[in-house]
């Protein structure tokens, strides 16, 4: 015990504490690595026992220091290499590590491509048990050949030794933690080990490397990996305080961005122009899957942008808004009505502020003919009325019980200031409803072609490649040319053949073809 009281017993026994610790950060790395190859409920058990009896190891080395003092004596000598039982033990132990880590990283790049297979097989408890006291031995010996140069004291070295090792079991632990969190960290750790199983190669066969060199390095990159993760961490702190919606719409964004770029074909898209009428036509669903995409991106992105939409930006504004004025008669409120497309009328008291009921168009004429009384007919049809301060996702909630899809909103003073039904919002997020003034004059899709009435003809054949149609002369637009070939306007559902075409008549009256669809194939339309 007087040893303990030696100060420079005592320094020697910290500085040798010290250098077995870092002198046991490659069997630290190697045994974090190995264990891992174990289910989780078995690391720590793994790692504990391995240490444990390469202690014991440790013990036996160190009791017969006088045999491994006598290592360097050479026992094997030619004109190149000069051989002892350390030089041997080092050059078996360091073919072995390189041979062990070459596997790991083969192990390790496997695993990356086979990661989904549910069949990973796991190594054996004792296998790796073993490993683990086999490496440990065989990367102690330098650590126990610097206890015996450094002190002669058999106790104060088994001391050190012990205290390291319970360090190690503690740092390994820690290790484990800190390379499952940072996946990156195996490849360099396994390429460490590489580097320290060659070095023991070369020292085995006398060419000496300073193993500051190797500790500098680790240093220098443990400070670069430092300086990352605080920045990574700062990133993550910054990210934090985006709002959520940022976030939400972050993910989504990358998500479809990789099915983009994993299904998409690197030629670019085909879009046909008709240059006259500015109108953009799909090719095909096939071709065209990057347009599809990009509006399913729009109509993702509106959505989450919808709750930031003010209502009044949303609202037909007051000017614009149609009403019939009760105290009119009812001639004149006929006319107005026969000039209306809309379904749901408001009818008013002289001013639209004065607002009686919201009515169907067709009951209301109804009501007209008759000679009924409107006033009674129009409050069994009351207005839904909201203030403009409301949240624009509560009025999702409130079209759902608005019965006449209509809602009317007021401001604080109770003044009408704009209406909003259903189709004003469908419009936000997904885009407007086609009418005559963007409905595309071709859309082209795989086996069929989909055209209005008005489409001039020569047009038509230009961009649907179409060489001849019989009997077209004099004929301007494609409604033309059906109605010479039938000999009248044809009603809806009508098929008419021209060789090789089927024309299949989508949407007509009795004035004019609104829709046609064209095949050559009898079977492929809307039948």
């Amino acid at each position: 015990m007087h040893l303990f009281v030696d100060p420079s017993a005592i320094a020697g026994f910290f500085t040798l504490m010290f250098l077995e610790i870092i002198l046991g950060i490659d069997n630290i790395i190697f045994i974090s690595i190995l264990s891992k190859k174990l289910p989780h409920n078995q690391r720590n058990k793994a790692r504990y026992t391995g240490l444990i009896l390469a202690l014991f190891m440790r013990f036996g080395l160190l009791i017969i220091t006088s045999f491994l003092v006598n290592l360097k004596n050479p026992i094997f000598i030619n004109k190149f290499f000069v051989f002892s039982i350390k030089e041997i033990i080092l050059l078996i132990g360091g073919i072995f590590l390189f041979i062990k880590t070459i596997f790991e990283l083969f192990n390790y790049v496997n695993i990356i491509v086979k990661k989904n297979k549910k069949n990973i097989r796991k190594s054996s408890f004792w296998c790796i048990v073993t490993e683990i006291v086999i490496l440990d031995a065989i990367l102690s010996i330098d650590s126990v050949m610097t206890a015996i140069g450094m002190i002669q004291n058999l106790s104060i070295i088994i001391s050190a030794v012990i205290i390291s090792t319970i360090f190690m079991i503690f740092l390994s632990n820690l290790f484990i933690k800190f390379i499952n969190s940072q996946k990156k960290i195996i490849v360099l750790c396994l390429c460490l080990l590489l580097i320290i199983s060659l070095n023991l190669i070369i020292e085995s066969l006398g060419f000496y490397i300073p193993k500051e060199y190797l500790y500098i390095s680790i240093g220098f990159y443990l400070f670069v990996e430092t300086i990352n993760q605080i920045r990574k961490r700062n990133k993550i702190k910054q990210k934090q305080k985006e709002p959520l919606r940022k976030k939400i719409y972050n993910i989504i964004y990358r998500i479809i961005n990789n099915k983009k770029e994993n299904q998409i074909n690197k030629k670019k898209d085909l879009f046909l122009i008709e240059k006259e009428d500015k109108i953009y036509n799909y090719i095909n669903n096939k071709n065209n899957i990057n347009k599809i995409e990009n509006q399913e991106i729009k109509i993702l992105i509106n959505i989450l942008k919808f709750n930031n939409n003010k209502i009044q930006n949303i609202i037909i504004p007051q000017e614009k808004i149609i009403w019939i004025n009760i105290t009119e008669n009812y001639e004149s409120i006929k006319n107005k009505l026969l000039h209306i497309s809309h379904n749901m009328i408001l009818i008013c008291e002289n001013e639209l502020n004065e607002i009686i009921g919201v009515v169907p168009k067709k009951k209301l004429l109804r009501i007209i003919k008759n000679n009924e009384d409107i006033y009674n007919f129009s409050i069994k049809y009351p207005p839904f009325i909201i203030p403009d301060t409301i949240n624009t996702i509560n009025l999702l909630h409130l079209l759902r019980y608005c019965k006449n899809n209509c809602i009317i909103v007021s401001n604080e003073s109770g003044i009408v200031i704009g209406l909003i039904k259903p189709k004003d919002i469908f419009n936000i997020i997904v885009g407007k409803f086609l009418d005559k003034k963007n409905t595309p004059k071709v859309i082209i899709n795989d086996k069929n072609w989909i055209v209005t009435g008005s489409m001039n003809l020569n047009n038509l054949k230009k961009i649907l490649n179409i060489t001849t149609l019989n009997n077209s002369s004099n004929c301007i637009s494609i409604a033309d040319f059906l109605i010479k070939n039938n000999k009248n306007i044809p009603k809806t559902g009508t098929t008419i053949y021209s060789k090789p075409y089927y024309f299949y008549i989508i949407k007509s009256n009795l004035y004019k073809i609104h829709l046609i669809k064209i095949t050559q194939d009898k079977k492929n339309n809307f039948h």
